[in-house]
């Protein structure tokens, strides 16, 4: 699965001692003195580090997580704009890093990244129980959805009122989809996904757009009312929207959203797989977004190879990759995190704990 690929230049990079060493060397020291780990964090991910700063309180006697709510753009920005006291510590996002952040991660001096893989989310279709159930796949959400479509050889506005207007195996009724705002991480996968995914392959694209105007004209959705944003963060906000929403409506929501309201929701078959853990897991479902947590490593404390910017950095990376957070009945798995096979688990922990060779 493409999202499971990890970006492994920074990795590589201390992995040569020589050339860890030159670079690092270039960054000047940070001053000591915070007490509490500082987090930057996707609205989803902050549930999931609340959970492990009650933890980190509880075990260790650590001071509260000092956790800020952020779109994962803005939080990778805010955690590669240096380091030091007045940076974050930690940044958590439902993907990976992209090249360009990580570049920006180096411009700044920030040479010292830990990547810690936790688990994955996925995006689901969800509709209320006794609303129609049926298979939805990208390429008809984007032309239930897209601001203009192609016809023939032409693109005009899109007029489609109704599901079995696009295929007479869909339900005769309304469309109208709920999903996140604008501007959120979840959005972003979304057009990815569906919309991006739903007109690849139309030879229109091909032949009247170049890539970055294809991109574009394949995710702006239409605003006559067929498409409502729901404000950030969507745990908060999904079930108030569902309830105003006209019935039949269909909602694109983080299975971790599904999960919480299961009681009264159904899940929709997208390219005829349901969204299940087993689903999740094995890649037979594929709207699967990674969970990421990046830290610091010069950030520890100078025993561990650090520059003592705070205290407690190896205790969160250790407490967060454990069997009681990211494991079968672990806490994160309570709350819904579908956790990797046991293999995968501890190869992961294995790679992060590798990364810190001055621990005592």
């Amino acid at each position: 699965m493409t999202f499971r690929l990890i970006c492994t230049a920074i990795v590589a990079l201390l992995a040569t001692p020589a050339l860890a060493t030159q670079a690092l060397a270039e960054v000047p020291a940070a001053p000591s003195g915070r007490t509490a780990i500082r987090v930057v964090a996707s609205p989803l991910e902050v549930r999931f580090t609340g959970a492990l700063s009650e933890q980190l309180v509880k075990k260790y006697a650590m001071p509260p997580l000092q956790v800020e709510s952020m779109l994962a753009a803005p939080a990778v920005k805010a955690f590669c704009a240096g380091y030091g006291v007045n940076t974050p510590d930690v940044v958590a996002i439902p993907r990976q890093m992209a090249r360009r952040e990580y570049n920006q991660c180096i411009e700044n001096g920030v040479v010292d990244i830990v990547e810690l893989r936790v688990g994955f989310d996925a995006l689901v279709l969800v509709a209320r129980k006794g609303d129609p159930v049926f298979n939805m796949t990208p390429r008809a959400m984007y032309f239930a959805l897209a601001a203009e479509v192609p016809t023939g050889v032409e693109f005009t506005r899109n007029a489609v009122k109704r599901w079995r207007d696009l295929s007479p195996r869909l339900p005769d009724q309304e469309i109208h989809v709920l999903g996140s705002e604008n501007g959120t991480a979840i959005n972003a996968f979304f057009k990815e996904f569906f919309m991006e995914g739903g007109c690849r392959g139309l030879y229109q694209f091909k032949v009247f757009y170049n890539a970055a105007d294809r991109v574009k004209s394949c995710t702006t959705v239409r605003e006559d009312g067929v498409f409502t944003g729901i404000k950030a963060p969507i745990a908060v906000n999904f079930k108030p929207a569902m309830e105003k929403a006209p019935p039949g409506s269909i909602a694109v929501v983080p299975f971790t959203v599904y999960d919480a309201n299961k009681n009264w929701l159904d899940l929709l078959p997208v390219d005829g797989v349901v969204p299940t853990e087993a689903t999740i897991r094995s890649d037979d479902y594929l709207a699967v977004s990674p969970v990421r947590y990046y830290v610091k490593r010069k950030h520890m404390e100078p025993s561990l190879g650090g520059d003592g910017v705070v205290k407690g950095l190896y205790k969160f990376v250790e407490e967060l990759m454990s069997e009681e957070a990211i494991g079968p009945n672990g806490y994160l798995d309570a709350m819904s995190l579908v956790v990797d096979d046991p293999p995968d688990r501890k190869r992961d922990r294995e790679s992060a704990m590798r990364l810190y060779p001055f621990r005592r």
